[in-house]
């Protein structure tokens, strides 16, 4: 993705260089701005977490899985395959040994 790089470096050139600007670091170390950045920062995993939520209720009433759901699934699915393996295995190993 060459032009997301060159738009994120254009981005952070700009950004750089108006941190360099004294006016910009006055105006970045106002408590009261730092706080509203920490908010804007947070809203996005706020968001995140209650579309999650969101998705999850609807998954529910609708009769789906969630992908949280699916992930313990196949956890479990595979718990469960290796624990056959190992009993298959053990089984084969008493059959040898009981054999004349």
């Amino acid at each position: 993705m060459p032009v997301i790089k060159s738009i994120k470096d254009v981005v952070v050139g700009q950004a750089m260089r108006l941190a360099g600007s004294p006016r910009v670091a006055k105006f970045a170390s106002d408590p009261r701005l730092m706080n509203v950045a920490m908010k804007a920062l947070s809203l996005g995993g706020t968001l995140k977490s209650g579309m999650d939520r969101a998705g999850s209720v609807a998954a529910g009433v609708l009769g789906l899985a969630t992908q949280q759901e699916v992930a313990n699934l196949r956890a479990t699915i595979q718990q469960l395959e290796d624990t056959v393996s190992t009993l298959e295995a053990k089984t084969a190993a008493a059959r040898t040994q009981a054999a004349p």
